[in-house]
């Protein structure tokens, strides 16, 4: 069994094993199959992508698929590289991902350097960090009016 594979069956012993009075109190009604009731770690009460054992290790809420109540489902967030658990941070309309990633330092506009992080405004009125998309290539397309 690998280093991760050990820790995931611990989190899941751990949070949602039966004698966790938490997980036990909150699968109590529910049904679960987590032996005595207690939470099943294999469920997917809120309907998103993920099980309890998942939501338990991200830390998002398995009894509701848009954990902080921003608009965007957990999945959703998770997949564009937003934070499911900050209800300031969303998916773009365009689908960008967030691509930030958060060692950046601008050292100048010459080649080979690291620009500013730019604000851009793209085609569905985002306005989104040039940052957010190191990592990957696009072609940006700028105009100037003066």
């Amino acid at each position: 069994m690998t280093k991760l594979a050990a820790a995931l069956v611990a989190l899941v012993a751990l949070g949602c094993g039966a004698g966790d009075d938490a997980a036990t109190a909150k699968g109590a009604g529910g049904g679960g199959s987590g032996g005595s009731g207690g939470v099943d770690p294999a469920a997917n009460p809120d309907g998103d992508c993920m099980t309890n054992a998942e939501e338990l290790a991200k830390g998002t809420n398995p009894e509701q698929a848009d954990s902080d109540g921003d608009g965007d489902d957990d999945c959703k967030e998770l997949a564009c590289k937003s934070d499911p658990l900050d209800p300031t941070k969303r998916c773009y309309g365009c689908g960008w991902a967030h691509g930030d990633p958060g060692n950046l330092v601008s050292a100048g506009a010459a080649e080979g350097d690291v620009i500013q992080n730019l604000p851009l405004v793209d085609q569905c009125g985002d306005t989104v960090p040039i940052w957010d998309f190191a990592g990957d290539y696009h072609l940006l397309f700028m105009t100037a009016v003066w």
